[in-house]
């Protein structure tokens, strides 16, 4: 039998998801804690990518790229989909609007996990779509393969 989510638990981690664009847009490093676990991996970027190990490590990432010229983040059409081994594994979209209007977008892939103080994401993998550097294609299939969702009613 396929793992459920309860509603309360998908409405948790709704939550925990849109308040990173708040956490991180407002640069509230502070924070970050409410939305990720203190041993988070975050892997940011198609192709070679940069990885963040630990809260520490991607706090100090965020106060540096966080400037007046970084895009804010919209998070949307989120689906989730609860693992076997209690994590959930959640995939969105974003939109980054630039203080230029220019539009940024892509996929986060998220795991989370619940800890003392709630749902968490325990591992982040943010793929632009748009813009992307040349050679470079939108997100593959095989790539979010582990957060294809699964249609209601089906196992």
């Amino acid at each position: 039998m396929a793992a459920v989510l309860s509603p309360p638990d998908a409405l948790a981690i709704h939550e925990i998801l849109a308040l990173f664009a708040h956490v991180f847009d407002n640069n509230e490093v502070e924070d970050l804690g409410l939305v990720f676990t203190a041993d988070v991996q975050v892997d940011v970027g198609a192709g070679p990518s940069q990885i963040y190990q630990g809260l520490t490590e991607f706090a100090d990432f965020v106060r540096n790229v966080k400037t007046a010229a970084a895009p804010d983040h919209h998070t949307v059409n989120t689906s989730l989909t609860p693992q076997d081994d209690g994590s959930v594994h959640a995939r969105s979209r974003y939109i980054g609007i630039n203080p230029e209007g220019r539009l940024t977008s892509g996929e986060w892939l998220d795991v989370l996990v619940r800890t003392p103080q709630g749902w968490r994401i325990s591992y982040r993998r943010s793929l632009p779509r748009t813009p992307r550097p040349a050679g470079i294609g939108v997100p593959t299939p095989r790539t979010a393969d582990l957060w294809q969702a699964t249609p209601v009613g089906e196992s």
